[in-house]
């Protein structure tokens, strides 16, 4: 069995299965036998990676705060603010084709009955 376009390919027809990358195995995506060593040693070599990439994040959010702390507090209340006056807007705007809506169909259905 190979492994080729995210697929193995198996001697049994029409026997696929997905596989993260074509790097992997077959044995590793789910074709064949398992080794449960092997893909335990696989999740704690990603798991590891994704650890060390949030505690960098985490590091950096401190570090931003500190430094840009009050300028972005100052950018995220202008843009609630004006997100504020945007909703007001459209849903001033939706209320407003709402009404038309009703009037249209009142226009129509009077039509209808004559």
């Amino acid at each position: 069995m190979e492994c080729k376009s995210g697929t193995c390919n198996t001697e049994e027809e029409h026997a696929t299965c997905s596989c993260e990358s074509s790097e992997m195995e077959c044995n590793d995506c789910g074709c064949g036998t398992v080794d449960p060593v092997k893909m335990s040693m696989e999740m704690l070599h990603k798991a590891f990676h994704e650890a060390m990439y949030q505690a960098k994040v985490e590091r950096l959010k401190k570090r931003i705060d500190a430094n840009f702390g009050p300028t972005l507090d100052k950018s995220a209340d202008a843009m609630i603010e004006t997100a504020t006056k945007v909703w007001q807007s459209m849903l001033m705007q939706s209320e407003g084709k709402k009404e038309l809506e009703s009037k249209l169909q009142k226009i129509y259905s009077e039509t209808n009955r004559k």
